[in-house]
């Protein structure tokens, strides 16, 4: 089970752990309902992103009209999306909470899909010609992309919500038995396990050397990405760390869910500057222009300085937001935990954001014309 934190000031908001325990109970029992929180990807044209009624769709990103919908195939109870699908040579990979790896042609067309043993939560990989994948049920696995076959599975010790990551032929993951893996790619060997004091449920990130990667034991550390030994570790936060960091000019950036999004040095783990929310956050943040975009519980999305964390200006959606911002070309996207998915485009000097279109993934009419602009 997850070692729960004594938290020093922030509590976790009641609806947040009924939402983890749910997930859990999915997991265990097929109890509960999930519901999803999927983050997107961009390409020139197009958004693809999970729904909360258990569909990828494929969204023009100008203006938010459907392209196409993709039905998971899985128990009906179980359909949800919380990962990011993967793309590859015009190839989509979406892991499903109903237990099922599937891969799509960027038309929505299925091409083939692998039911795994347990629901998946993290987001796949695509590492040469591998797609990696999670599962609840433990595993970490490899699947030839070119073949569909399976190469290897690696086993940890519990629950796998972590999307494994790949980077100079080792795969890199968390899991909920409070422990960082780095494997082989080729075959799935143990290199080596970094332990914290609670579940690591982030992807991690890995670069210059170096995996990041915050805990639910409210640590955020930096990890030797050949050796397994700690560099550094950040431990002022006052709650769980669950979305992934992201980096920009040798800083490190990761929200936690105490309501604050940290900056640190990623040499020394200095921090940096920290920008403070009303609510939790759980997905990643994104960079646009020379400013960071981030969402939390709280309902607003905000930009600040990349340079400073000062913000800068905010948009009130009134509504709950648990995905990850994707950003593209002076665009973000995310969605809220109103069925809808999101466009707004930033001002390139002031940070000043403009609702493009709202998209309503559980309506007819899914383009809300009418509706007054958040922002």
């Amino acid at each position: 089970m997850i070692q729960f934190l004594n938290f020093k000031h922030i509590i976790v908001p009641f609806i947040l752990l009924i939402s983890l325990y749910a997930l859990i109970l999915s997991g265990c029992a097929g109890t509960a309902h999930p519901e999803g929180w999927s983050g997107g990807v961009v390409t020139d044209d197009f958004i693809f992103v999970g729904t909360m009624e258990g569909q990828l769709i494929a969204l023009d990103r100008f203006s938010g009209e459907t392209y196409w919908k993709f039905n998971l195939r899985g128990e009906e109870s179980q359909r949800a999306i919380y990962g990011t699908p993967a793309i590859s040579n015009e190839t989509l990979y979406i892991g499903g909470y109903d237990s099922i790896l599937y891969a799509l042609t960027t038309e929505g067309n299925l091409i083939w899909e692998e039911r795994l043993d347990g629901p998946i939560v993290g987001s796949p990989f695509v590492a040469e010609n591998l797609i990696l994948v999670s599962s609840t049920d433990g595993h970490v696995y490899a699947f030839d992309k070119t073949e569909q076959s399976r190469k290897w599975r690696f086993k940890a010790k519990n629950s796998v919500w972590s999307g494994p990551i790949a980077s100079s032929g080792i795969v890199y993951f968390g899991s909920l038995d409070h422990n960082v893996y780095a494997l082989t790619q080729d075959d799935g060997d143990l290199l080596w396990t970094f332990s914290t004091n609670g579940a690591v449920t982030a992807t991690p990130l890995v670069y210059d050397g170096h995996v990041y990667v915050g805990s639910f034991d409210g640590n955020f550390y930096a990890i030797d990405a050949k050796t397994g030994m700690e560099t550094w570790r950040f431990d002022n936060a006052n709650n769980w760390y669950w979305g992934s960091a992201i980096i920009h000019n040798e800083t490190v950036f990761d929200p936690s869910l105490d309501c604050n999004l940290y900056a640190w040095d990623i040499k020394t783990g200095k921090l940096l500057w920290t920008i403070e929310t009303e609510g939790p956050i759980i997905g990643a943040p994104a960079i646009v222009f020379d400013m960071i975009s981030v969402a939390s519980q709280d309902g607003k999305i905000r930009f600040a300085r990349l340079s400073n964390g000062l913000e800068l200006d905010s948009c009130n959606i009134g509504e709950e937001i648990k995905t990850s911002v994707v950003a593209e070309g002076g665009f973000i996207y995310f969605g809220a935990q109103d069925n809808s998915i999101r466009a707004l485009e930033i001002k390139k000097n002031s940070g000043n954001p403009d609702e493009v279109w709202v998209h309503y993934t559980n309506q007819d009419d899914p383009i809300s014309r009418d509706k007054a602009k958040a922002c």
